[in-house]
């Protein structure tokens, strides 16, 4: 039996076409990683109004699912991040964004982590192996929002 491409795949690979798009759109490059790295997808190098590279980097990571659930009780859509990789994620000093695919209806929704643990008060140490996070609806990842724009820890 030969190896298939299956729709999981072909999500995969729309979600960094997604995401690299809406960078470009915002005048930034978006450089995903050709290797399998365990915890990223790529980085966002940011330039400013005059076109001139600004200094520092955003780390992405893309989830990819054919239609996220969404939470009416916690507001937001859900996604379970394992503790290795927030771990990781928050001992980061460049901002760090997950970007939740939506293949069904080609949108993206983010999230910045440090801010989003620091807002929610969310100790590491209280996580076992897994934490679900909410991403709220309105964070839509498109060229003007703010995950285009640098954001410190």
């Amino acid at each position: 039996m030969r190896k298939r491409r299956t729709r999981q795949h072909q999500i995969e690979d729309l979600s960094y076409n997604f995401v690299e798009k809406q960078v470009l759109l915002a005048f930034h490059i978006f450089r995903r990683y050709s290797l399998r790295d365990y915890s990223y997808d790529g980085t966002i190098s940011t330039f400013n109004e005059k076109g001139e590279a600004e200094a520092g980097m955003m780390f992405v990571q893309v989830k990819a699912t054919e239609k996220p659930w969404f939470s009416k009780r916690n507001g937001g859509f859900s996604l379970s991040l394992s503790k290795r990789d927030i771990e990781l994620w928050l001992d980061e000093s460049y901002p760090v964004i997950v970007v939740l695919y939506d293949a069904q209806n080609d949108v993206g929704y983010y999230v910045e982590l440090h801010s989003y643990f620091r807002k929610n008060r969310i100790a590491l140490q209280n996580i076992n192996k897994e934490k679900t996070i909410f991403i709220k609806r309105e964070n839509l990842f498109s060229p003007c929002c703010k995950a285009n724009e640098k954001s410190q820890k």
